[in-house]
């Protein structure tokens, strides 16, 4: 598809939209199995391939004016700071990715304790659940922070091994959602976000591995 302008009618935004957001879906894909760094740069060509099509102008590129986000009191960081704020976020998740292990291989490695298994999936689903927050929180974007976030969730589940997953952000899960993020402003508390993410995990796997690992009730004792 050419390059064009935003289209005026709805139908057709979201249309190409839709398009966008299977592309991004491939690339993060594609992306977490190559052994290509994850960084700020990675988060701006997952919300490029969102957005090319649809609206091309803003594709990948941080925001040049302040927000306002409807239904929330979160008012994200005037656009100036967001340079700034993204290269902290850059530096930190380059801190955070380096400590990770290969959950994959920690499951498939028989020797390894419960124990060990539980830890090494419950960092990868902390540093998820860190990023997701930091971009709807910076709201580094014009639009489509929340399926950028989402997104690039799924690149650190996918590249250390685990899956990607649907976060559910309709009807009444929008609501649990926007709680989750907001309980993170608020207090620093992750533990509704990672329930979300576990939840998302536990349909990917069928119940089997989340279950059989029992990852979930272990991390609230």
């Amino acid at each position: 598809m050419s390059r064009q302008a935003r289209p005026s009618d709805k139908k057709e935004l979201q249309k190409r939209e839709a398009i966008g957001i299977i592309r991004a879906s491939r690339f993060v894909r594609k992306y977490a199995h190559s052994r290509k760094e994850i960084n700020v740069e990675t988060i701006k060509k997952i919300h490029k391939e969102i957005f090319n099509d649809a609206w091309h102008e803003i594709a990948g590129e941080y925001r040049k004016e302040d927000l306002r986000i409807s239904d929330s009191k979160h008012l994200p960081p005037h656009f100036s700071k967001v340079p700034n704020l993204m290269s902290d976020v850059d530096s930190e998740l380059q801190k955070k990715l380096g400590k990770l292990g290969i959950a994959d291989g920690i499951l498939h490695d028989g020797d390894q304790s419960v124990e060990k298994m539980l830890k090494t999936i419950e960092s990868v689903v902390t540093v998820a659940a860190w990023v997701h927050h930091k971009i709807t929180y910076i709201h580094p974007f014009r639009e489509g922070n929340g399926r950028t976030a989402r997104l690039t969730a799924n690149l650190v589940l996918e590249r250390f091994g685990l899956m990607g997953i649907s976060v559910k952000v309709e009807k009444e899960n929008k609501n649990r959602y926007r709680k989750a993020l907001s309980q993170i402003d608020a207090a620093g508390d992750y533990e509704p976000l990672k329930d979300l993410i576990y939840e998302g995990l536990e349909e990917r796997f069928d119940g089997v591995a989340v279950k059989y690992y029992n990852i979930r009730d272990d991390n609230k004792k």
